[in-house]
């Protein structure tokens, strides 16, 4: 099944996906989900899940980009994407989550601010902080002063000037370190106030290009509705290597009643029966009135599972 997900344009997390479609040349179909809740097409697959994007296959659900791209990569046969291990994945961690942080706290200064919301009616500034601050759940994602963030991201900037010796980060083919440090720096390129704070970068911006390159890849855009239809319609399928780890679970296994929460922010828990959780995967499933039989993929890194 083509792949399906569920997003909206100045999502950072998804241009990351959008990113990868593209440099996979996988085909996908897009559903523009409202930036704020409530989502109620998507919540019957999600079982509730806040954070963006989600990708869809069938009744197969990922939420999260790491699980998302590790999917993905799987889909096209790529061999490259991870191949540099724990270096990769460790620079992609930290840009995913203290490189996000940095870049969305630079949007609180008093110039990025305003234009940022020069865009939007004060009902939607309201409406958008409601719902943020609904997700970050006492969990704030602004972690520290705008002033020090910029100070941070210009002292990143000229680091990654001169370090910049290959095409990509680490060598002439990109990895995901480079996906996930490519969507921070264009949500900052988004904004018009901090897009100054990368003009001084020339190799910074030359690399921006090359990853911009690879496009969004084919997609269709289709409605929610038909996301949600072809869910329902569909059978979720279990992974080849389904097992419960006992080193990761203790005293759950299969079949038990879990609950399953990010562990940074958009913590409301996802409850279903544990099918597998490893290392790099946890999977559970779940039955819903509307979309019927769903199989939920998160990253073991990120969340907790607990007896539900």
């Amino acid at each position: 099944m083509t792949p399906i997900l569920h997003h909206y344009p100045p999502s950072l997390f998804s241009e990351k996906i959008r990113a990868l479609f593209g440099y996979l040349k996988l085909p996908w179909q897009s559903v523009i989900i409202p930036p704020i809740m409530p989502r109620p097409y998507l919540m019957p697959l999600s079982g509730g899940y806040r954070k963006t994007p989600i990708m869809q296959i069938g009744a197969n659900v990922y939420c999260d980009t790491e699980i998302i791209a590790r999917r993905l990569a799987e889909l096209a046969g790529d061999e490259t994407l991870f191949a540099h291990g724990f270096a990769a994945e460790r620079v992609a961690r930290w840009a995913d989550t203290e490189l996000f942080r940095t870049t969305v706290t630079l949007n609180f200064r008093e110039e990025a601010l305003a234009a940022q919301m020069s865009q939007m009616s004060q009902a939607e500034v309201e409406a958008f902080q409601q719902d943020r601050a609904e997700l970050s759940g006492g969990a704030p994602i602004v972690a520290g002063d705008p002033a020090a963030a910029e100070a941070y991201f210009l002292s990143l900037m000229e680091s990654l000037e001169d370090s910049l010796q290959h095409e990509f980060l680490l060598g002439e083919r990109p990895s995901i370190a480079d996906f996930s440090l490519y969507h921070c720096l264009w949500f900052v390129a988004g904004n018009e106030a901090n897009a100054e704070l990368l003009a001084p970068w020339s190799g910074v911006r030359a690399y921006m290009g090359r990853m911009k390159s690879f496009g969004h890849g084919e997609f269709t855009e289709i409605a929610p509705e038909e996301a949600l239809r072809i869910g329902t319609d569909a059978a979720p399928v279990l992974p080849d290597d389904a097992a419960v780890d006992a080193r990761l679970a203790k005293d759950l296994e299969a079949g038990s009643a879990v609950a399953v929460a990010a562990n940074d922010y958009g913590r409301n828990a996802i409850t279903g029966e544990l099918v597998s959780w490893n290392s790099r995967e946890i999977v559970i499933s779940r039955r819903d009135e509307t979309a019927g039989a769903v199989m939920v993929h998160f990253p073991s890194t990120g969340f907790d599972v607990t007896q539900a």
